[in-house]
This record gives C-alpha cells, sequence and structure tokens, in this order.
C-alpha cells in the first residue's frame, strides 16, 4: 500500500502528496522518458527521471505525462535540473487517482507476500 507524505509549502497553490510511482515523460519530439514521480498535485509533478535525456526538455515546452489512475495528461516544463523535472498540467488532475490501491491484494501469491511477525520488525526470512 502507498502512503503518501503530505508536503506543506506555502509557495505551492495546492497541496502535494510526496511518494514514488513511475511515470513516463513524453517530449515534444515524440522521444519517452521513464522515471520516479516524487511529488504529486492537481496542478503538477515533479518527476525523477531514470537517465539523463541526450535531447533535454526545454522549460516551456509541451509534454505528455502517463500516469497510472489518471493516464495520459497535456502538461508544461516548468523547471529541469539534470535529470529532474518539474511540470505543469494544462488541466488539473485529480492526485488521488494515481496513488489509489491498483488491487485488493487478494489474489497476490503467497511467496511474494512479506512475512509478519507480531513485534518484529519486517524482514526476509528464507525458505518460506
Amino acid at each position: 500500500m502507498i502512503k503518501p507524505i503530505a508536503v506543506h509549502d506555502t509557495r505551492r497553490a495546492s497541496r502535494r502528496q510526496n511518494f514514488m510511482i513511475r511515470a513516463t515523460i513524453e517530449a515534444d519530439s515524440g522521444e519517452s522518458h521513464s522515471g520516479r514521480v516524487r511529488d504529486l498535485s492537481a496542478e503538477g509533478v515533479k518527476v525523477e527521471l531514470d537517465a539523463v535525456p541526450e535531447q533535454p526538455m526545454k522549460r516551456g515546452e509541451t509534454v505528455f505525462v502517463e500516469l497510472r489512475g489518471v493516464g495520459r495528461a497535456k502538461a508544461t516544463v516548468v523547471w529541469r535540473r539534470s535529470n529532474w523535472y518539474g511540470v505543469r498540467f494544462a488541466r488539473p488532475i485529480n492526485p488521488e487517482r494515481a496513488i489509489k490501491p491498483v488491487g485488493t491484494g487478494k489474489k497476490t501469491p503467497d511467496y511474494v507476500k512479506p512475512v509478519l511477525l507480531p513485534n518484529r520488525s519486517l524482514k526476509y526470512v528464507e525458505g518460506l
């Protein structure tokens, strides 16, 4: 389960959520870049790309951001630093859709579930 951490910043127009999910940014050139969402609001997103693009996207460039639960959203690059990008959505999105759990977990096989022991920290137990 994703547990968002509220990020409070008086410079922001809306509340942001800080968590890590995957996203894809498609540049105007058609080039696609994968990365991790670092924080998200209804108006925009900060993404850490997996690699520094050979042709960096420029400030003011129109891009499309693909987020699970939200889909493809038109956006504009607001800032960049190396492989970090801040983009503003053309229309507000519902960030709760991106952080909503994808499934109920009832079909998750036992071998991929963590071993939970009362009063003990989460750990991998060999042989289970």
